[in-house]
């Protein structure tokens, strides 16, 4: 009876979250619910925001009123005539007049830019309402448009990490509008369920009711999104995604089929795919002629159409700095949360089959790193930390890289333990994956940015 009192519970919170339809804000005749538009930064993509939405639907907000603008960051300049096209689609798909726009780093000088009307691209009269993230602080509102900017370390006075001196980063005139998070790295502050706080008022006019991610009833767990190329985020044509079901006591499959299977074209959309929120599950990019990434994350506790599987041509950029061998097996490890190395009691851990890779010479918190590649450097069979942050990883934004020797097996038939320790002292993760080769498999190991409903799940 007593789990059958935590699903009544759960069920009367659900409820309470749900927004009508017709929603306004208080005073006003504006509609709460208008289509959000979310741009990444700098090498980014939605996988920035896919927690935020996932916040968002737990208080009630459609799935279907969510998008992300994902563009190639390697150009430039700004894609201000590419995003008024995509804005326009989002209009015409929803039938509203008005977005709400949400962006982070780089994507602020995007917003600002088509805010202000700059290149001859003048949004301003498409966004209702503009949420700036750790990025540009113009003295006026951008095109005139109600904004609140939101701050990390790196633009908030005292943090230690301030690259603006003793003073606060400020967007507008009114310094009541800027909210700061001074103990939050670059990445860490838009991805928090403190900023969801910050913003969720500010676009709805109330407080949300859950800054959690609520769990969804196991069978009831949807997934969706995009295979691409890192970091241009084109869609991965001519490749196919696959989804298995794995154990997660090894990472091997359950089962000699994939429970889905999806051809990818330009766009690189795949799914959406039915799942069990109790389930672990590795998802793959299969690329013609040129071996499998398999990617391998916590179980999804909500419907999520945000998620991203970050992939790259073989023989390019990133592979010509990857040593590979049928004898040993490559890991990237990340998180849409840096991970900190030197910050003693407050430092994450990061262990690899038992081995601390997070360490204050290759994660300082001041790299703003979210990713790990883990390699054997030397291709010698020696793991040497020692190194520190490997070459030319370490000219690199968002990316570090340890000498970590992996052994292979023929197939991935052995398993190898990543264990996640938060610093904030919550619950830690742990994901058990196969040990491909790395001459003819790529591995990626995804943690959640947040760790509320690890191993605690109401719905177990």
């Amino acid at each position: 009876m007593k789990g059958l009192g935590t699903l009544v519970c759960i069920a009367a919170v659900l409820a309470s979250l749900a927004l009508p339809a017709a929603a306004t804000r208080p005073g006003g005749d504006e509609p709460v619910l208008l289509p959000i538009v979310f741009v990444h930064g700098q090498t980014g993509s939605a996988q920035q925001f896919e927690t935020q939405a996932m916040r968002f639907t737990s208080n009630g907000y459609p799935q279907d009123l969510l998008y992300a603008f994902e563009y190639d960051t390697n150009q430039p300049t700004n894609p201000l005539d590419d995003l008024d096209a995509y804005v326009d689609g989002v209009l015409a798909e929803t039938g509203a007049e008005q977005v709400y726009a949400i962006g982070h780093s780089r994507g602020t000088s995007v917003w600002t830019s088509y805010l202000a009307g700059e290149g001859g691209v003048d949004g301003s009269a498409k966004v209702a309402r503009y949420v700036n993230i750790d990025g540009r602080s113009p003295e006026e509102l951008p095109g005139g448009v109600p904004t609140i900017g939101i701050w990390g370390e790196w633009n908030t006075a005292g943090s230690g990490f301030n690259r603006r001196g003793d003073t606060n980063a400020q967007i507008g005139p009114d310094p009541e509008d800027n909210f700061y998070f001074g103990s939050k790295s670059h990445t860490e502050v838009a991805t928090s369920a403190e900023a969801f706080a910050v913003m969720f008022e500010f676009l709805t006019g109330r407080p949300p009711a859950t800054t959690d991610v609520v769990p969804e009833p196991p069978g009831g767990v949807t997934i969706a999104g995009r295979a691409v190329l890192f970091p241009e985020n084109l869609g991965y044509a001519g490749s196919t995604v696959q989804v298995w079901r794995v154990d997660p006591d090894t990472g091997h499959r359950i089962g000699s089929q994939p429970r889905a299977s999806f051809a990818i074209d330009e766009t690189g959309e795949w799914g959406p795919v039915r799942v069990n929120s109790r389930w672990h599950l590795e998802l793959t990019i299969v690329r013609p002629g040129e071996g499998t990434h398999h990617f391998y994350s916590e179980p999804f506790l909500r419907s999520d159409h945000f998620v991203r599987l970050n992939t790259a041509l073989p023989d390019g950029p990133l592979d010509a700095i990857t040593p590979d061998s049928e004898k040993t097996t490559n890991l990237v490890v990340l998180r849409m949360r840096e991970w900190w190395g030197d910050q003693g009691a407050g430092s994450d851990r990061l262990l690899v089959d038992g081995t601390d890779i997070v360490l204050p010479t290759t994660s300082p918190r001041a790299g703003v790193s979210l990713a790990v590649f883990v390699q054997d450097d030397s291709l010698d069979g020696v793991t040497d930390l020692g190194k520190g942050e490997l070459s030319p990883f370490n000219l690199l934004s968002f990316l570090t890289a340890v000498d970590v020797a992996i052994p292979a097996s023929p197939g991935g038939s052995g398993t190898i333990a990543v264990t996640e320790v938060p610093r904030d002292g919550s619950d830690p993760a742990v994901l058990n994956v196969p040990n491909w080769p790395s001459s003819t498999d790529n591995v990626s190991v995804q943690f959640r940015d947040f760790s509320q409903g690890r191993e605690r799940s109401p719905w177990k």
